[in-house]
């Protein structure tokens, strides 16, 4: 039932009990609607965008396209280009890392390789889950290293640098901005603390897009529309804002040079299980364990060594190994040529991978693919781990192009894990 605003003809009708009763619920209804209660507007937890700072400058404001006009002519804007035709607005508020490499992704025209909505291949936020569940970004968002390592994933050179408070990292960064934008085939995506430019919010992600050399200013096209649009920034100011650390990964923020990988593929049939992120702790526990068994001395006999190597990598982390059947990855009817070259690449990974003896001790790919992906540079030297890793070594010989990229892009999410992941406070 819906009572409706009276017509002049209505209003000198005499109201009916029903109106009376009505009246009081429509009244508070109406001021809560439009913000008239004085609780509900100043609780109110929604807004209509946010004013920029003075220590930013509007792109579409005079002195923005002034800006901007005069980067172009000099030839640092190139990369505008390219990053316009792919910016959007991030579809959670949690997914600015997500966003910005879907656009870094989409100018550069990288090929996921898989389907978004069908018939088209085109990367999305919900596409980009080989490091870390997209559930597990919408609470707590993205470290500097995991975007670099959903880069990487998916066929993008990714070169990081933690930012640092000195003059020759400020240089570094200019010279690298300059890199970017003078060109149309490598992106600076730059991490940073909002708060230092006097904007509301804290760590976020924006690629550069321009750069104005007379008043050492950047373009960044924040993803974030619903609160800020693109907008110039000093560079010793967006520097500093990189320098702030990030609480999550205890390093300070930084920017990543992203360029396609040519030759390569994104990961095809393994991978790290999607519910890692909420389950650090056991990962941690298992890596821990691994390491525990690495730092014993080796059995002499090489076979007997590799199969107690197999039988205690199994124990500690066939829990976190997927493997993606082909059938789920390709369609096979009415295949296309990149469909087609996909699910071949798919065919002799998983046939040089089984005929490995790893995989045959294992009796799983995954996890031999896990095994051989371990970054064991990365942990404490020791005389086992040198053997196991010449012993994998000598099995890798073997190994097409697109088996070594499947490990390499692997390796790199694991390693993204174990920087992330921390022991219980309890574990002994």
């Amino acid at each position: 039932f819906v009572v409706g605003r009276r017509t002049s003809q209505q209003s000198s009708l005499p109201i009916t009990d029903l109106e009376l009763r009505l009246l009081p619920i429509l009244c508070r209804r109406s001021k809560i609607a439009m913000g008239y209660n004085s609780k509900m507007s100043v609780k109110a937890k929604h807004f209509y965008r946010r004013s920029l700072p003075e220590s930013c400058i509007d792109f579409s404001s005079p002195e923005g396209k002034k800006l901007f006009t005069e980067a172009l002519l000099e030839g640092n804007a190139s990369i505008f280009f390219k990053l316009s035709s792919q910016f959007r607005t991030q579809d959670d508020p949690a997914f600015c890392g997500l966003s910005s490499l879907v656009m870094v992704l989409n100018a550069l025209e990288v090929d996921p390789g898989k389907v978004w909505m069908a018939p088209w291949r085109f990367y999305h936020e919900t596409m980009l889950d080989c490091c870390v569940p997209v559930e597990n970004i919408k609470k707590v968002g993205l470290t500097l290293a995991q975007v670099s390592c959903l880069a990487t994933c998916n066929r993008l050179n990714s070169e990081l640098h933690h930012a640092k408070e000195d003059e020759d990292s400020i240089s570094s960064f200019r010279r690298d901005v300059l890199r970017s934008v003078r060109g149309d085939d490598v992106v600076l995506l730059a991490s940073y603390n909002r708060a230092v430019l006097s904007q509301t919010g804290t760590g976020h992600f924006s690629p550069v897009a321009a750069y104005h050399s007379a008043s050492d200013k950047v373009l960044l096209l924040d993803v974030a529309r619903f609160k800020y649009p693109p907008h110039w920034v000093d560079l010793r100011l967006l520097h500093s804002a990189m320098c702030s650390i990030d609480k999550a990964s205890e390093k300070s923020r930084g920017y990543l040079n992203l360029s396609l990988k040519p030759n390569t593929r994104p990961l095809l049939m393994f991978g790290l299980r999607a519910s890692i992120a909420s389950s650090e702790p056991q990962f941690a526990i298992s890596l821990a364990s691994w390491n525990k068994f690495l730092a014993e001395p080796p059995l002499d006999d090489e076979m007997e060594e590799l199969t107690v190597a197999c039988r205690r990598f199994s124990q500690c982390f066939t829990d976190f190994a997927i493997s993606c059947k082909p059938s789920e990855s390709l369609c096979p009817k009415q295949c296309t040529d990149v469909e087609t070259c996909t699910l071949e690449a798919v065919k002799s990974i998983t046939t040089e991978l089984r005929a490995t003896n790893p995989a045959k001790l294992l009796l799983s790919s995954s996890v031999a693919a896990l095994l051989f992906a371990f970054p064991f540079e990365e942990q404490p030297i020791s005389d086992r781990a040198s053997r196991l890793m010449a012993l994998l070594d000598a099995e890798r010989k073997s190994f097409s192009i697109d088996t070594l990229n499947e490990i390499d892009l692997l390796r790199q999410q694991i390693s993204t894990v174990m920087c992330t992941c921390k022991l219980p406070m309890k574990f002994d």
